[in-house]
């Protein structure tokens, strides 16, 4: 069950018991002044180990409320932060501070933990498609686990015409965000989306700008967002491999395909099971111990050095993590 409960930190232990009490599983916090201030930050943190260590919890946040302090505490808890991805546009120019996002998201990859970005476009007078496309660039090498853009889904016009932001500026970022939404949130790519796109050679915001305009072709773009919605995880999983096949055909390195789909199916099955418990059996062209080894990092060097071995498998849960057995 999933659930939303706006509070205060002047009533945050009373409501953290009510939602232990009320069997609240998820919980997505909704409270600007804990987003914002690290001592309210820690405070919640300090009071949901003690009423709430078992609820998975999504906390918007600041990246410069990150440290050392947070991180520990996040470790004791089921949590994602969802870091703030946005420009500061103070003084009507631009400037996002690259070097404060990479050592944040190093801090929480090196822990282990969950986190994903809050990022926008056209926000801003001072915002551009330039800009927008380098911060695009710059998300996806630090590994997030979801990109989101809120205004997708706001009813309130948040994007702006500006001097460098047409309405046909406005509407390329909405459509690239969707598809970034879709191919790399909704299809749960962070474990191998980076490794699927180098032999590519092209720039994240130029495959979701691809992915984008093979959508509206496929008529499944963002004015078919509520037929996306309902979509479920194999179709999803069908429509990125149909558009990673059209793209390696057209780099005319198809051969790597096989690669491919079995680095995406093999990871796609892993997170039925984490998240929906739900066992697979997959048809693979190679052993799943090299398709899951850092080998499968660089898919060129992996079709180099690593032979075929077709074999099926039973994806299913072990005692502590997912696991998988060779059957005939």
């Amino acid at each position: 069950m999933a659930e939303e409960f706006e509070f205060s930190l002047k009533n945050i232990d009373s409501d953290l018991k009510e939602m232990a009490l009320r069997g609240v599983t998820e919980f997505s916090l909704h409270d600007a002044a804990i987003s914002h201030d690290k001592a309210a930050l820690k405070a919640f943190l300090r009071a949901a180990q003690k009423y709430i260590p078992d609820v998975q919890i999504s906390i918007p946040v600041s990246a410069a409320l990150i440290d050392g302090d947070v991180v520990e505490a996040c470790q004791n808890l089921f949590c994602s932060l969802d870091i703030f991805f946005y420009p500061d546009s103070g003084g009507g120019k631009y400037f996002f501070d690259k070097k404060l996002f990479l050592k944040k998201a190093a801090l929480l990859n090196n822990a282990g933990l969950v986190f994903g970005f809050l990022a926008d476009f056209a926000r801003s007078p001072s915002d551009s498609i330039k800009n927008f496309r380098e911060r695009i660039d710059f998300a996806l090498p630090l590994y997030p686990n979801h990109i989101e853009f809120p205004q997708l889904y706001s009813t309130e016009k948040e994007a702006k015409k500006s001097a460098t932001f047409s309405s046909q500026d406005i509407t390329y970022a909405r459509d690239v965000s969707f598809a970034l939404s879709v191919f790399y949130s909704e299809g749960r790519a962070v474990p191998w989306f980076n490794s699927v796109l180098k032999p590519l050679r092209i720039a994240p915001s130029k495959f979701f700008s691809d992915f984008a305009e093979w959508q509206r072709c496929n008529n499944c773009g963002f004015d078919a967002r509520e037929k996306i919605g309902r979509l479920s995880s194999a179709e999803i999983e069908k429509m990125q491999l149909l558009f990673l096949e059209e793209k390696y055909c057209e780099k005319k390195i198809e051969h790597l395909m096989p690669i491919v789909q079995d680095i995406v199916r093999i990871n796609w099955a892993f997170s039925r099971l984490d998240g929906d418990g739900i066992e697979s059996e997959l048809n693979l062209s190679f052993n799943p111990d090299d398709l899951t080894s850092p080998a499968a990092l660089d898919i060129e060097s992996f079709s180099e050095n690593v032979c075929m071995e077709e074999c099926r498998i039973k994806v299913y849960a072990g005692r502590e993590f997912p696991e998988y057995k060779f059957i005939q």
